[in-house]
């Protein structure tokens, strides 16, 4: 899967065996249909209709102007807008579930670097006591 590798070593993104079938068969059909191989595959398979209706065949069951080939591009097109529309809304969600973990680790950082600017203000003030029991000035300017 295209790109998929990339989400799966992502520690706020399910991935595996945490998705659904659905959210499975979204990223398989995401990495088919915008795929080099899909695109190429698909225009051999028109040139082949093409070909073998307007030149090979006596008798062509499609014959020009290929109302047959059409209906058959219609639906593919029906079909690859609804289902690229399934796999843009799972990259949204995986969107969404990198931006709720990144602001969770966001929150622990801020929290956490609180916690430390209140144990090094307390450093200092002890530091500032030892060094008034001392009688030597404190480092930094201080007292």
């Amino acid at each position: 899967m295209h790109g998929a590798h990339l989400w799966a070593r992502h520690p706020h993104v399910r991935s595996g065996r945490d998705l659904t079938a659905g959210e499975r068969a979204a990223d398989r059909l995401k990495a088919a249909f915008g795929s080099w191989a899909f695109i190429i595959a698909l225009n051999a398979v028109i040139a082949g209709w093409i070909a073998l209706n307007a030149w090979v065949l006596r008798k062509p069951f499609d014959p020009y102007p290929f109302i047959l080939l059409n209906l058959g591009l219609s639906w593919l097109a029906a079909q690859q807008g609804g289902a690229l529309q399934i796999a843009a809304n799972r990259g949204d969600r995986i969107a969404a579930e990198v931006a709720t973990g990144t602001n969770a680790n966001t929150a622990k950082l801020l929290d956490m670097q609180g916690q430390l600017l209140e144990l090094q203000q307390r450093q200092m003030e002890i530091l500032g006591e030892l060094h008034k029991l001392r009688g030597t000035a404190a480092p930094g300017g201080g007292e």
